[in-house]
């Protein structure tokens, strides 16, 4: 496994994993009309514009190529925190491989690297990927609700203090 930043021919890639890990991981949790309408070139559409505004970098293999992705950008729409982690997706496949912990070590890296404190991300309650967060040593903040599709649904918002400490590896 090998990570490295994300180019602008990563796009597609990008959105297929996206598309896929969200249809792997939220049926059942978000409403099925949502999940119906998603589709790669509409998420192509949506990466090509955050690949020019944020910090992403892909995770993959010789074999299989892309399989998952992180992003990540400076401030947060959670308060007041240095940095906010958008996404990390990983196809089922690779899942309990060691590639989430890849990925966010690299992003704990490149937060510190910034000169940022800390690091803030919003999960869905029911998304077992938050029990990974806690695991990686997240501190739960508090619980929101939001809603989609005429479904609410909590998220719980986690965070990191980026300090060197151990559970950045």
């Amino acid at each position: 496994m090998r990570i490295r930043k994300a180019k602008s021919e990563d796009v597609p890639d990008i959105a297929k994993v996206h598309v896929d890990a969200w249809l792997e991981t939220y049926r059942g949790i978000v409403p099925d009309v949502y999940l119906n309408r998603l589709s790669y070139k509409k998420r192509e559409r949506l990466w090509e514009e955050n690949i020019k505004k944020y910090n992403i970098s892909v995770i993959e293999t010789e074999e299989d190529g892309v399989f998952g992705f992180v992003t990540w950008e400076d401030g947060s729409t959670c308060g007041e925190y240095d940095s906010e982690l958008s996404s990390l997706y990983i196809l089922e496949k690779y899942l309990l491989r060691g590639a989430g912990r890849l990925l966010l070590s690299s992003t704990f890296r490149e937060v510190k690297e910034k000169g940022h404190k800390n690091l803030v991300v919003r999960v869905l309650s029911e998304n077992p990927a938050r029990h990974f967060y806690e695991k990686m040593g997240a501190e739960k903040v508090k619980e929101v609700t939001i809603a989609m599709e005429e479904k609410s649904l909590t998220e719980t918002i986690y965070y990191w203090v980026i300090d060197g400490g151990d559970h950045i590896e």
